[in-house]
């Protein structure tokens, strides 16, 4: 169950949803792209292609890949294909929700003076003990347009002041109750509550139910390789806490659903769970503190978890690998024609978008050794080129390869690659949970009646913004292209 102050945080101090988890003195993430490119060396222009269409509005891939590295600088994670690929169908989703906050703001008349999101934006460079200038700066530095926090602030702030006027319209809290809620309470005393941080995505229909899924298990993965849990919840969960990093406060047994009980009841301090589907859609939740409810002290704060040894990974199986391969030669005549032969070579490459195009530009080229090279055992290649040839992306041409001869561009088109699995002793041992701490003999102390209400309208808050956004999204058209699916 929320607590009032995370409901509070998602009204009150809404910008900080944005709040960027890195140092000041940040450098460019190792493999981050310049604004402007994707990592294949595309132009900007490639990038303006449609991820996904909402009523009449567009989402262009270059929006998703600015939104994903600032996920990633905000999170702390490494900016890669693998990590890229992984939070990119929940930045669509993200964006799509903004994009419908965004219309229904504008359908009831609200908007956003520039002067509030630069406030917002200043706020959140302070937040990091930063100028507005430096924010800039490192958001230029990892390849991320300023467009892309500025979009997000403006959504968030127009969302607030939608949702404020709907609470005050449709949200009434009767003294019974308040009666109901105060003698939940006084049933509770003395038995477990956590201090809990929760990332929740909801699922509205049936068809969503894979995706969503599939999202829960990436931002949990993505935790447990060191991404920062408060700076994830503050860019993909869907209830009222995430603006404060999804701090839900105490939880009590009793007050959630039975499924989170459940898995409550068996979690320890410092632990994260796995995605929990309850009826509404999936919750991750991170347990902070443990103690008895109604005590003043008793709390059992989480410490950092232990690092984790790296999970053996398969590997390829070389001796087993074939592929079917292409490949372009471009001779170099002499060392002069070098520079040439590369620059043709990299314009060629760049022109190349399949198999059947990798193809025909090499009969087009007349140059015997260009062509199929049938299907190649890998442990025949020479060492070089093996771990490429299990690599590459199918079906998307190589670096250019340069040698004193030739200009070579290899393509796979055809790969069978058996996994070699590490030994089950390899796997790292799941640590047994300590049990709970004995309940504090301090004396039980209860909420105030006004602390109850309140309590009670955050939850009914919460619930009336994630109703109200399920509504806008099934009466929406939206289309997702193949670039905005994973």
């Amino acid at each position: 169950m929320p607590s009032l102050r995370s409901v509070r945080s998602a009204f009150a101090v809404a910008t900080a949803c944005v709040v960027l988890a890195f140092p000041a003195t940040a450098q460019t993430s190792k493999g981050a792209s310049p604004a402007g490119k994707t990592q294949g060396g595309s132009t900007a222009a490639s990038s303006e292609r449609i991820a996904a269409v909402v009523n009449e509005e567009v989402i262009t891939v270059s929006d998703v890949n600015a939104r994903t590295r600032l996920a990633l600088l905000n999170s702390g994670g490494q900016e890669n294909q693998e990590t890229r690929q992984r939070l990119a169908p929940q930045v669509v989703r993200q964006l799509v929700d903004e994009r419908l906050q965004l219309q229904e703001a504008k359908k009831n008349g609200v908007t956003i003076p520039q002067s509030e999101i630069d406030d917002a934006i200043k706020r959140i460079a302070e937040q990091n003990r930063m100028g507005r200038s430096q924010l800039d700066g490192l958001l230029k530095s990892h390849g991320i347009p300023q467009s892309a926090l500025v979009e997000q602030v403006r959504a968030l702030l127009a969302w607030q002041r939608v949702m404020q006027r709907r609470i005050r319209q449709e949200i009434a809290i009767s003294d019974d109750e308040v009666d109901a809620a105060t003698a939940r309470i006084k049933a509770n005393m003395g038995k477990p509550e956590y201090l809990v941080a929760e990332i929740f995505l909801a699922v509205d229909s049936p068809d969503q139910e894979d995706e969503v899924r599939r999202t829960a298990d990436r931002l949990v993965e993505e935790v447990r390789r060191g991404g920062n849990f408060p700076a994830l919840a503050r860019q993909f969960s869907q209830s009222a806490g995430a603006a404060a990093g999804g701090d839900l406060g105490w939880v009590r047994t009793g007050e959630s659903s039975a499924e989170v009980d459940k898995a409550l009841s068996g979690m320890r301090s410092g632990q994260l769970s796995q995605p929990i589907r309850t009826a509404t859609g999936y919750h991750i939740l991170l347990v902070r503190g443990q103690r008895a409810f109604g005590s003043g002290g008793g709390e059992e704060m989480a410490a950092p978890p232990p690092p984790q040894a790296p999970r053996p990974q398969p590997r390829p199986d070389i001796a087993r690998a074939t592929v079917n391969m292409k490949q372009i030669v471009i001779p170099i005549e002499s060392k002069e024609e070098a520079k040439a032969v590369k620059d043709q070579a990299e314009a060629l490459r760049k022109s190349i978008k399949s198999c059947g195009d990798f193809e025909a530009k090499a009969k087009a080229g007349g140059i015997p050794e260009s062509g199929d090279m049938g299907t190649l055992k890998v442990k025949d290649l020479p060492p070089g080129l093996q771990q490429l040839a299990v690599g590459i992306p199918l079906g998307q041409p190589s670096p250019v390869l340069m040698s004193q001869a030739a200009a070579v561009i290899l393509i796979v088109c055809k790969r069978d690659v058996p996994m070699i699995q590490p030994p089950p002793e390899a796997q790292p041992k799941p640590v047994a949970a300590p049990p709970p701490p004995p309940p504090s003999s301090k004396e039980a102390k209860m909420p105030s009646r006004e602390e109850i209400e309140r309590d009670l309208v955050g939850e009914r808050a919460d619930l009336l913004a994630r109703r109200y956004l399920r509504d806008l999204r099934r009466s929406a058209f939206i289309e997702l292209r193949n670039e905005a699916r994973s």
